[in-house]
């Protein structure tokens, strides 16, 4: 870690409101897309995002300067996204969600297939899919580790993934439908 960044840490580590301010200016623009793909619109992204740095405030001091501190700021954005989703309604992983009702889009179908749509599709999958599907394809976690992290076996990980890609799938097509 170069001196100024343990310079910038320490001050945050104190208490120092301008820091703070600069460090949430710098990394904002990162890890909001996080939250955005955990929550169901932006109201929710943002208060996950709000969350977030209070913990990364809180907790900032647990970073040793091994690694990137991107790195750890998105690993505390994720758990964080993870706590909000539990917190709001208990991820259900049980559940059949075979499919979903017809009228569940929020966009608009005559516009090409982009990253916007990809992500208000992913927002539209059931809480505990969208777990599971993010910390897989987005976070590169392994199904191990997806377990460990919401404290499920790995063949419900498994599961709830091939489930969560079929629903993908039936929006996706959906969509080229209607353009």
């Amino acid at each position: 870690m170069d001196a100024t960044l343990k310079k910038h840490i320490d001050q945050c580590l104190r208490g120092d409101a301008g820091a703070q301010r600069q460090l949430f200016e710098r990394y904002k623009t990162w890890l909001f897309p996080i939250c955005l793909r955990y929550a169901r619109d932006r109201p929710e992204a943002q208060d996950m995002l709000q969350e977030a740095f209070l913990v990364i405030f809180r907790d900032l001091g647990q970073y040793k300067g091994e690694g990137v501190l991107g790195a750890w700021l998105q690993r505390v954005t994720v758990r964080v996204a993870l706590q909000q989703l539990r917190r709001k309604n208990p991820l259900r992983f049980a559940e059949d969600y075979s499919e979903l009702p017809p009228d569940t889009y929020d966009f608009n179908p005559d516009t090409e297939l982009n990253g916007e749509a990809i992500l208000l599709m992913v927002q539209q999958l059931p809480p505990g899919y969208r777990a599971v599907f993010n910390l897989r394809c987005m976070e590169g976690f392994e199904y191990p580790e997806i377990a460990a992290e919401l404290g499920i076996a790995e063949s419900s990980v498994r599961s709830q993934y091939a489930r969560a890609c079929k629903q993908l799938r039936g929006l996706v097509e959906r969509m080229l439908i209607l353009v």
